[in-house]
Formats: C-alpha cells, sequence, structure tokens
C-alpha cells in the first residue's frame, strides 16, 4: 500500500520532475499501464488473465535483459586458457591445481589430461611437500620433505610423507590403534598398503580425503598420477582452513565485469559493498550441477555465492561462482521469485467455497487438482477441480483469488496417503500480483543493469511511444 509523500525519496522525486508531460500512448491514445509486482519472470497476455479481447500492448513478455541491452556488461572473463581435460577421473583436478597455484604452487600454466594421468616424481613431490610445511609452519628441512625417495611417488609413502609436511608428525600412528587403522583401511587391496604407512592411509581415508578407483582399490603398488596427488593436498588444506579464500555475495550493478571490477557483499551480510578488480589471467570457476568447471566467463545478475582469493595486489586471481538460486530473471531479487505452499484438500476446498466462485458446489470432497490449459508464460488458466460427486474447472485470474496465492504461476506436486489419496497439494509458484503489464520488481533489475526507463516501458508495454502530452 502507498504510503504517500513522507516514502519518496529524492530520486523519485527527480524521475517524476524529469518525465513530466511524457505518457505512455499507444494509437496516440494513453494505454491502461497495468503492473504487478513481480511477474516471476514472464507476463502474461491481458486477455488471458482478465479476459475480454487481446490488448495490443499487454502481452506476455520475457522479464530479462534481451541481447545488447547490458548483456556483456554483467560478464566476468578471463583471459586464462582452459584445460585440456576429458577424463571424469579428472573432473576437479582443474580446480584442485587453480587453488594450488593460487596459493604459491609451482604448477604447469595450462593442465593437460595425459600430464594429470602421468606419475608423479620426486622432484615433485619435493616441490609440493616443501610448499606444504611452509604454509602450515613445518620443518621444510625435514629428509622425508627435502629428500623424498621413491616410496613417496605412490600412495602409501605419499600420504606419510605428506603427514609430516602438514603436523610434523604421524597424525595417524599418534591417534589411531591398530583396531582403528584395520577398520578404515578394510578395501580390497587394504594388504599392499606397507605396516609403516598403514596408519597415515588410515587417517586420510578416515577424514574423506583419500578416495579409492572405483573398483574400490586404492592400487598402492603403482605410481601416484599427478591428479590424484594433487586432489589430497588440495583437499586436505581446504579442509584444515589453509587456503586463504573469502566467500561473499555478487552484487548486480549496471558495470558488474564490464569494467573488469565485480562488487561483493561479504558473507555475513554485514559491511558495505566492495569493488573487486578481477585479474586478467584469473582461474574462473562456474557451478554446473553438482561440480565446478573451469570456463572463460560467467554471467553476473547479482545473488551469486562467490570464493574467490586475491593476490599480493588485492587482485581477484582465484574465483567461483555458484549461480544465484533464483535465476537471471531482472525480477529474481523478489522475495517472492518463487514461493511455496502446501495446501491439504479440507483447506483447498475450504478457499474455493470463501471465494465469490463457489466452484467446490456439488464437487464433493477433493481428489485432486489437474492443470489443463496454461498461457504463454506458463500460468494455469484452466485449472481442474476435482472431486468425490463430480468437477469443475476454475479459469483465468480467477484462479489465483479462488485459491488465495500470490500467482497462478505454479506447478503441483502431491502426497498420498496410505489408501492412495492425495493429502496434501505442494504449490510451487514464482511471483506476486496478476502477471500482466510491467513488472515492478523486473523494471527495478533493468534499471539496476543499466536500462533506461524508456527501454523499460517499451519492454513491458509492446509497440508503444512515449509522447509529450503538456
Amino acid at each position: 500500500v502507498y504510503g504517500g509523500r513522507s516514502t519518496e525519496h529524492p530520486l523519485t522525486d527527480r524521475a517524476v520532475a524529469e518525465t513530466r508531460g511524457r505518457v505512455a500512448t499507444f494509437d496516440g491514445k494513453p494505454i491502461n499501464a497495468l503492473y504487478t509486482s513481480t511477474c516471476g519472470g514472464h507476463t502474461e497476455h491481458a486477455e488471458d488473465i482478465f479476459g475480454g479481447d487481446p490488448v495490443p500492448y499487454l502481452r506476455a513478455h520475457e522479464c530479462a535483459l534481451e541481447g545488447g541491452d547490458g548483456f556483456d556488461a554483467s560478464v566476468i572473463r578471463t583471459a586464462r586458457a582452459l584445460p585440456d581435460i576429458k577424463s571424469a577421473d579428472h573432473a576437479s583436478s582443474a580446480r584442485d591445481a587453480a587453488l594450488l597455484a593460487a596459493h604459491g604452487f609451482a604448477l604447469p600454466s595450462r593442465l593437460e589430461g595425459e600430464w594429470l594421468a602421468d606419475a608423479i616424481n620426486v622432484e615433485e613431490v619435493r616441490a609440493l611437500l616443501s610448499k606444504v610445511a611452509q604454509l602450515t609452519r613445518q620443518n621444510a628441512a625435514a629428509p622425508a620433505i627435502s629428500s623424498p625417495t621413491g616410496e613417496a611417488t605412490r600412495i602409501a609413502g605419499f600420504c606419510t610423507a605428506f603427514a609430516l609436511a602438514l603436523d610434523g608428525e604421524s597424525r595417524g600412528g599418534v591417534l589411531l590403534n591398530r583396531a582403528d587403522v584395520e577398520y578404515f583401511l578394510s578395501f580390497r587391496d587394504a594388504d599392499a598398503v606397507p605396516e609403516k604407512n598403514r596408519a597415515d592411509v588410515a587417517a586420510f581415508m578416515r577424514d574423506g580425503l583419500l578416495t579409492l578407483y572405483p573398483d574400490a582399490t586404492l592400487r598402492p603398488r603403482q605410481l601416484l598420477p599427478r591428479a590424484h596427488a594433487l586432489k589430497l593436498v588440495a583437499r586436505t588444506l581446504e579442509s584444515r582452513g589453509l587456503f586463504r579464500l573469502q566467500k561473499g555475495t555478487a552484487r548486480a550493478t549496471s558495470t558488474a565485469g564490464g569494467d573488469g571490477t565485480l562488487n561483493v557483499r561479504a558473507a555475513s551480510g554485514k559491511g558495505a559493498e566492495r569493488g573487486l578488480k578481477i585479474a586478467a589471467n584469473a582461474y574462473l570457476f562456474r557451478l554446473f550441477g553438482e561440480a565446478l568447471f573451469a570456463v572463460r566467463e560467467v554471467r553476473i545478475v547479482g545473488g551469486e555465492a562467490l570464493t574467490f582469493h586475491t593476490d599480493a595486489a588485492g587482485e581477484v586471481d582465484y574465483l567461483e561462482v555458484r549461480p544465484a538460486q533464483n535465476g537471471a530473471a531482472s525480477d529474481h531479487t523478489s522475495t517472492y521469485a518463487f514461493w511455496t505452499e502446501t495446501l491439504t484438500p479440507v483447506e483447498v476446498m475450504a478457499r474455493l467455497s470463501r471465494s465469490a466462485l463457489r466452484a467446490e458446489r456439488g464437487v464433493g470432497s477433493l481428489l485432486d487438482l489437474r492443470v489443463r490449459k496454461r498461457g504463454s508464460s506458463g500460468r494455469v488458466l484452466d485449472l481442474e477441480v476435482l472431486g468425490t460427486n463430480g468437477m469443475t474447472h476454475v479459469l483465468g485470474g480467477r484462479i489465483r483469488s479462488a485459491l488465495g496465492l500470490r500467482e497462478q504461476f505454479f506447478v503441483i506436486d502431491r502426497s498420498f496417503d496410505e489408501t492412495g489419496r492425495v493429502s496434501k497439494f505442494i504449490l510451487t509458484g514464482r511471483g506476486w500480483g496478476h502477471g500482466v503489464g510491467m513488472c515492478q520488481i523486473g523494471a527495478y533489475g533493468l534499471a539496476r543493469a543499466g536500462l533506461s526507463y524508456d527501454k523499460i516501458l517499451k519492454s513491458y508495454y509492446a509497440g508503444i511511444s512515449l509522447t509529450k502530452l503538456y
């Protein structure tokens, strides 16, 4: 509800003054400028919600930036070449290596699958362990670290040398007794792990830092692939908080990424936003599904979870981006971009009985709700109400009011009781309002992305003109 003049702001006063006398028109006549709070990413044709004849300027429209309208300005890019990795065995190797490289480990500038699959050599073991000891402030001059033997190029010996670089001693040897060790080393070829290394291997296995091959073997007699060594070191250092990683949330601006900067708010939510410069050759990762993949560019819409590392100059040289859960629609910042409501059949019928429709008459006890028609946007336009005594239909914009929902842009899931009847309807939806015309939160999002007011209005009201009438 509008709170009056006291709620206005100097910027809104300025907007009114600068657009004074300018009216949205269609065929020379002022339009009926319908608007909705949150459209859920897509508005709907007016006639599908309110009935009547089609209104030429109130058409279904996707609520998002279109090509050329500030899209490039929201993209973070890196000049770093992508790794040449094709094997699923090396799925995490790009991230493992990037984290280590960002923290001073000497690794190739571009990873290749063949290099990762090859066995690690003694000199590479020495370099890895020396850097680990430097990070953990252990004695890098210890013989097992400064002069590793060929045993350290196999997984069991590597675990023992790595444990020394981490802690200056064998934590597994101290904290695990023989029964513990045998318990954690219960995989197929555990007998091949040398006695002197068993406690260290067991400790890493217990902590979930050491993984087996798909056939449930460790293959301790084989030379250790570089990918496996990097994975163990990176996972362990990360689990112990030894990587200087920061977390935050991306904030959308009209220049996000376009000028090489990224606005970030701390993960705690405290403190002001800060602009971070992205290094030209930064390691850049984006989450797809459950895994992070190296990418050359990533679009920022605001709300993305970020994990990053800054170099000595304060530039971001490593960045992980996890997509905003509400997607990229211009209204994704709204509290109602997505919502869920759970109703029992009795509650559904009670809501229908309170509506002016009296849609429940003659239906009996509710058995099911079925979507029979959707609009261009995906909104429900025909909802079938099936009961024990018959069925009825709720149509158009009446669906939202009859069921008391925020929007009629939803899908339906069901829970069933022991008899197989629906016990609950779980409605997962988007938006708040009738969904026709301009999306208020979406318009704000487009403005934040740098679009002018006339472009915003013309994106929601098809074919209009902005006419100076007075």
